[in-house]
């Protein structure tokens, strides 16, 4: 790190994965998660933020200058590309409002869930049994507890981590696997709705055709099926999986 010049002012830069036409907004979980985090953030005042898109393929020569793979969070001299180490510096850099969060039970809930969904869309499990057992693991954590959100009634950094990674297990599994969230899960779908409400979670969700782009591009996914091309066409108008099965909204 280069000694800083001028004291750090609380402006923000959160480099993302950009989509499929390589200048918008994509859909990496890992990036909407600190997404999230500045928002909040920056709803109670604590910093201002931009976001700034970069094409993986051919990266601006300023951004390969100081990094090479996203995330990346920069602020004043400071480039961070781990993300953990993104979470610690946001936490200590801007301590309010204070995100963190201490329930050990609740993290371990949702330690498993997205590995489980990459083995399951790369077909390094063939069927879906490990997933329903992680997500059945989360929704009876939930079902415990009268909670809108997994530590509380407000969002924290756990939520920001495992709420884009519900949202690509929803999106992608139904479209390149045709697997759905079972709608028994009450509780997760509560805690799912309860993200759609929020204008946080809604500015920062990418759309269906971005993470089943995401998905597409990686050479274990399968294909997706010829039946679906025209539904999740990038070029079409973004479409958005914001609402819960009819029976949740009265759960």
């Amino acid at each position: 790190m280069s000694s800083k010049t001028t004291p750090p002012t609380n402006h923000v830069i959160l480099y993302v994965r950009a989509g499929w036409d390589g200048t918008g907004y994509g859909a990496c979980p890992f990036c909407q998660r600190f997404y999230m985090v500045l928002d909040l953030k920056a709803k109670g005042q604590a910093l201002t933020y931009d976001i700034i898109s970069v094409n993986t393929a051919r990266p601006p020569p300023e951004f390969r200058k100081f990094a090479n793979r996203l995330p990346v969070l920069k602020h004043g001299d400071e480039v961070i590309m781990d993300t953990e180490e993104i979470q610690q510096y946001l936490d200590a850099t801007f301590p309010t409002p204070d995100l963190r969060y201490t329930n050990k039970d609740a993290h371990t809930a949702c330690l498993d869930v997205f590995s489980k969904f990459s083995f399951f869309i790369k077909n390094v499990s063939h069927t879906s049994d490990h997933l329903v057992k992680e997500l059945s693991y989360l929704d009876s954590f939930l079902d415990r507890s009268s909670n809108r959100f997994i530590c509380g009634d407000e969002l924290t950094n756990l939520d920001c981590n495992v709420l884009p990674k519900l949202q690509h297990i929803r999106v992608a599994s139904k479209a390149f696997k045709d697997f759905e969230i079972p709608a028994g899960m009450t509780s997760l779908w509560g805690y799912l709705g309860n993200a759609y409400k929020n204008d946080t979670f809604k500015k920062t969700c990418p759309s269906d055709q971005e993470i089943v782009h995401h998905w597409s591009e990686k050479k274990e996914t399968t294909p997706l099926p010829e039946s679906k091309q025209k539904l999740y066409m990038v070029e079409s108008t973004p479409r958005f999986s914001l609402e819960v099965p009819a029976h949740i909204n009265g759960h």
